[in-house]
C-alpha cells in the first residue's frame, strides 16, 4: 500500500489521516462531527478517538497514545507509529529515503511457511 496523503511530522510525531490509515488496512472508520470523536471497527476491535485528546480506548478501556489526535485539512490525524503498533504492525523508519515501512506478520500458512503483509508510506 503506497499513501497519496503524505504523512507530516508535529512535535516530533508522524502523523497519517486515521481513515485512510485505518482503511487500508481493512479496518471501517465512522465519524461524529459534534462530539470530534472517530471509531475504527476491526474484526472484534473497537478504537474510539477523540480529537484533541492523547488517550483513546480499546474495546472501552482507555489507553494513552502519547500524542493528541489533531485535525488538520479536514482530517483526523493521528500518530502513526501508535495505531500501528496497536493494530500488530511493525514500523520501521529509514532516515536515507524518508520512507516508512510497516509489515505484518501473518497466520502460519500451511503450504509456504509464514507468510506477511507490507505497505510502505512515503513523507
Amino acid at each position: 500500500m503506497m499513501m497519496d496523503t503524505a504523512p507530516f511530522m508535529w512535535e516530533g510525531n508522524t502523523y497519517v489521516p486515521l481513515r485512510f490509515l485505518a482503511e487500508g488496512i481493512g479496518a471501517n472508520v465512522t465519524w461524529d462531527q459534534a462530539s470530534q470523536t472517530a471509531w475504527v471497527k476491526a474484526g472484534t476491535v473497537t478504537l474510539t478517538f477523540w480529537v484533541g485528546k492523547n488517550v483513546m480506548e480499546i474495546n472501552g478501556k482507555q489507553k494513552e497514545i502519547g500524542a493528541p489526535v489533531i485535525l488538520k485539512d479536514g482530517r483526523t490525524q493521528v500518530p502513526l507509529r501508535f495505531i500501528t503498533e496497536l493494530l500488530g504492525w511493525d514500523v520501521k523508519w529509514n532516515e536515507a529515503d524518508g520512507s516508512i515501512a510497516l509489515t505484518k506478520s501473518m497466520e502460519k500458512n500451511k503450504r509456504n511457511g509464514y507468510g506477511y503483509s507490507h505497505a510502505s508510506i512515503r513523507r
